[in-house]
C-alpha cells in the first residue's frame, strides 16, 4: 500500500516501492509526544530515505543519527549544505550533503535541489519516474511590514520557481499552508499553478482548519488534496 502519512509541521513520510521517505524530522521541542510515537511505529525496521531541507529546529533534530539508529539499521540521511556546515561531526558514510541548484543521482533516485528564500533547499525527487516536490521554507513569505521592493522580490521568485515546476508532472506536491500569513506562504498559488496528482500542505503548526480554504481550490485543478485534521492521518495514493 502506498500511503502519506501525516506527523506534524512539515514532517510526512511516504510509504511506497519497499521504502520510506522522511522529510523535515523537528527536534522534540518541535514535535508533540503523540506525534513521535507515531513516527517511530511508521517507520520503524523500515528502510528510510530521510530528507531535511534546511537546519531550522521545526524541520531538523540535531540529533537524529542517535535517534534513527534506535529505530532502524538501514537509512540514509540526505541534507542540506546548511546543516552540514553547522553540524559537519555529527554525520556519517550513510550521508549525503545536497548543495543549491544542483542534480544528484543515488541510487534509483534522481534529485534536484532549489535555493530557498529563506535557509536550505528545495527537493525535486524522481523515484523511478514519480516525481515528488518538497518544498522546505521555499514559500512567498510576505509579512506584515515587508518593504514593497522585498514584497516584489519574494513574489517573484516564488513564481519563478512555480514556472519551472508546472512543467514537471509532480506526482506528490508539498508546499506552505502557513497560518501565521494572510497568503498561507502561497500554497494555494502553487497548487493553481503547479496542479500536482496530490497536494500535500505542510507547515502549519499543528493548526488545520484554515485547509478547508482548500476545498474549491481542488474542484478548480481536480488535484487530490490531503487535508488532515489530527497527527497520523494518512492519504492513501495510486501509482
Amino acid at each position: 500500500m502506498n500511503t502519506i502519512t501525516y506527523i506534524y509541521h512539515s514532517c510526512f513520510v511516504i510509504d511506497t516501492q519497499g521504502r520510506c521517505i522522511v522529510f523535515d524530522i523537528p527536534s522534540n521541542a518541535h514535535l508533540p509526544l503523540d506525534a513521535q510515537n507515531r513516527l517511530c511505529k511508521c517507520i520503524s525496521s523500515k528502510k528510510l530515505d530521510i530528507f531535511f531541507s534546511h537546519g531550522h529546529e521545526d524541520h531538523f533534530d540535531p540529533h537524529i543519527i542517535d535517534n534513527i539508529k534506535q529505530i532502524s539499521d538501514s537509512y540514509s540521511l540526505f541534507i542540506s549544505y546548511d546543516i552540514y556546515n553547522a553540524y559537519p561531526y555529527k554525520f556519517s558514510e550513510h550521508t549525503h550533503v545536497l548543495e543549491p541548484e544542483e542534480e544528484y543521482e543515488i541510487r534509483d533516485m534522481k534529485i534536484k535541489t532549489f535555493e530557498s528564500n529563506d535557509e536550505g533547499n528545495a527537493y525535486l525527487i524522481n523515484l523511478n519516474g514519480i516525481k515528488i516536490y518538497f518544498g522546505g521554507d521555499l514559500a512567498e513569505w510576505v509579512w506584515p511590514g515587508m518593504k514593497e521592493n522585498e514584497i516584489k522580490f519574494t513574489i517573484n521568485y516564488f513564481e519563478e520557481i512555480l514556472d519551472e515546476l508546472r512543467d514537471e508532472d509532480i506526482f506528490i506536491g508539498f508546499s506552505n499552508m502557513d497560518p501565521r500569513l494572510k497568503n498561507f506562504g502561497g500554497g494555494i498559488k502553487f497548487l493553481k499553478k503547479v496542479r500536482p496528482t496530490y497536494f500535500v500542505p505542510m507547515h502549519t503548526f499543528g493548526q488545520y482548519k484554515h485547509l478547508n480554504k482548500l476545498i474549491p481550490v481542488r474542484d478548480e485543478t481536480r488535484t487530490n488534496i490531503f487535508i488532515y485534521s489530527k497527527i497520523g492521518d494518512k492519504l492513501k495514493i495510486e501509482i
